[in-house]
């Protein structure tokens, strides 16, 4: 039986270890603060994307049927008024 060479140990250079810290926290702290943590912005209208479109159509005309004038307004009410009366006697 041949005996194989023998490799001498090796030294304690970095490619000889494995690494043991994959991830460190150290300094995220301190960089997030730097600039404050600020709460998220708050939107001022709701957005109408993916909402049923004929329901986002009928939703803008009717805003703009509201619109009105006070003259208008109180026509609209005497009208409603007549209505109401018109359905209690049925």
């Amino acid at each position: 039986s041949a005996k194989l060479p023998r490799t001498p140990p090796r030294s304690s250079s970095s490619s000889a270890m494995a690494k043991s810290k994959n991830h460190t926290g150290n300094n995220q702290v301190y960089k997030n603060h730097r600039n404050g943590i600020k709460k998220t912005r708050r939107p001022k209208k709701m957005s109408m994307q993916g909402m049923n479109c004929k329901f986002v159509r009928n939703q803008a005309f009717a805003k703009r049927g509201m619109n009105c004038t006070p003259e208008e307004k109180e026509q609209r009410l005497v009208a409603q008024k007549e209505a109401q009366k018109k359905m209690e006697e049925k």
